[in-house]
């Protein structure tokens, strides 16, 4: 096995780990201190915690199906694990010295995969998707009832519409 996969596959399961720890927090954050905001913030945590953790496993498939759009594509990337690793760490510095020394544990985990991934680019091009780039957008336009249109419009409406009808 290459050490790029061993970094890899070390990587990954290094994140799962942190995640299953930090979602235990963050459930018993909740749970424990019954008030309206730490419910808040414990499952608002909790949930951002779950994703970041099935994205790192790449599992289970029907999650990853729908995220693996281009609306959910930022989450494959480093940009958006650092953001989302970002607010996970910050809500868990509200959740006492617990969260406070997973909070920095999760980010020096994220910092170390960026000092390791500027050494090593091909596993950190493993770990990670490129940022799609805004040239990449299609060019049809979207409508409410589902169809597409592609071309130009000419200025008509069919009959019986609404829009033929404020004329």
């Amino acid at each position: 096995m290459s050490s790029k996969h061993k970094l890899t596959r070390s990587f990954r399961s290094l994140s799962a780990a942190l995640y299953l720890i930090n979602l235990t927090i963050c459930i018993c954050f909740a749970i424990f201190n019954p008030r309206y905001l730490e419910i808040l913030v414990g499952v608002l945590t909790s949930i951002v915690t779950l994703i970041m953790l099935c994205v790192t496993m790449e599992a289970p498939p029907f999650l990853m199906n729908f995220l693996d759009t281009k609306r959910f594509a930022f989450l494959f990337t480093f940009r958006g694990r650092y953001i989302m690793d970002l607010f996970v760490a910050l809500f868990m510095y509200a959740m006492g010295i617990v969260g406070i020394i997973m909070g920095t544990t999760t980010l020096v985990l994220i910092f170390g995969i960026r000092c390791v991934g500027v050494r090593e680019p091909e596993a950190f091009g493993e770990l990670f998707r490129q940022p799609v780039d805004a040239d990449d957008q299609d060019n049809e336009t979207y409508y409410t009832d589902g169809d597409t249109y592609e071309g130009t419009y000419d200025g008509t409406y069919a009959e019986n519409t609404v829009e033929s009808g404020r004329r």
